[in-house]
């Protein structure tokens, strides 16, 4: 271990890594590459090189954390695809905020210009960071090691590899504690999501998915439950102010996709449900 917190990377011939390493001397993590397919020649990178491990992403990384010890070393491990493009230091600022913040399960939350699935993981720009009930979207998931070691049998869960479910499962394993989606670390993911070479793929996928959460009792949470500001602090806000503010870092979503704010309010609505819109012959809120 020569730094704390690892990378490890699945990765094919036309993967993004090298755009991370650029201009990283000073990073605060390392590199190790987890290939599906033979990759071409490389540039002397500061990274270390495993064996091909042909097959979707989380099959070849559940044979490598089973097998390959060393990432007991380090403090967190980030397990990105290799279609996401992001600069060393917006890796070092993911880094850097998990561990102030004591996140065991978060992401870096996706570029405005993302292809993306959740309107939850995209970047809201009014927070630093989120505590929330679904942060990972699989395809940037970050563990602290703990959280990692203790998670690592799920992905016997998901024969097809691609892991859909898991994202719903692992923040109830952890009791949606310590769980947060980091919006000043924005990464960029370039292709479009749920792509599948086939019909039949896509239906064992999606099927996969419905069973895991089935038989474990688990949903897509979409709640922000606190919003943290600049100085690292939770924002005091009622239920009502933090649907405002969430709204607000969104409007870049909902002004092109009218639907994004009706998911925000729904997955944002208090147990109570939000008050009755005042009628005649009650105060007004002005009044209030």
């Amino acid at each position: 271990m020569t730094r704390k917190n690892l990378v490890i990377a699945r990765v094919g011939q036309n993967s993004l890594h090298p755009a991370w390493l650029a201009a990283s001397q000073d990073r605060n993590w390392d590199l190790y590459l987890c290939p599906y397919q033979p990759l071409s020649p490389q540039d002397a990178f500061d990274l270390r090189l495993g064996d091909v491990m042909p097959g979707p992403k989380w099959t070849g990384l559940a044979q490598l954390l089973t097998h390959w010890s060393g990432w007991r070393e380090y403090e967190r491990i980030w397990l990105p695809d290799d279609d996401i493009f992001a600069s060393s230091t917006t890796i070092d600022r993911m880094f850097e905020f998990a561990a102030a913040l004591d996140f065991d399960l978060c992401a870096p939350a996706l570029h405005e210009s993302s292809y993306y699935a959740h309107f939850d993981t995209m970047r809201n720009t009014r927070c630093l960071a989120r505590r929330c009930g679904f942060v990972v979207e699989i395809m940037v998931p970050c563990f602290s090691a703990g959280a990692l070691d203790r998670l690592i049998p799920t992905l016997e869960l998901t024969p097809t590899g691609w892991g859909w479910g898991l994202d719903s499962l692992w923040p109830k394993l952890l009791d949606y504690r310590k769980v947060g989606l980091i919006d000043a670390a924005p990464v960029l993911h370039t292709r479009p999501v749920g792509m599948f070479r086939d019909d039949d793929l896509a239906r064992r996928v999606r099927a996969e998915s419905d069973r895991i959460m089935a038989e474990h009792d688990c949903a897509q949470v979409h709640t922000t439950f606190e919003a943290i500001g600049a100085d690292l602090s939770p924002l005091d806000l009622s239920a009502e102010a933090l649907a405002a503010l969430l709204a607000d870092g969104w409007r870049y979503l909902w002004r092109s996709e009218p639907m994004v704010l009706a998911w925000l309010l729904a997955a944002q609505r208090p147990a109570a449900g939000w008050p009755d819109y005042p009628i005649a012959g009650r105060p007004s809120c002005a009044a209030r």
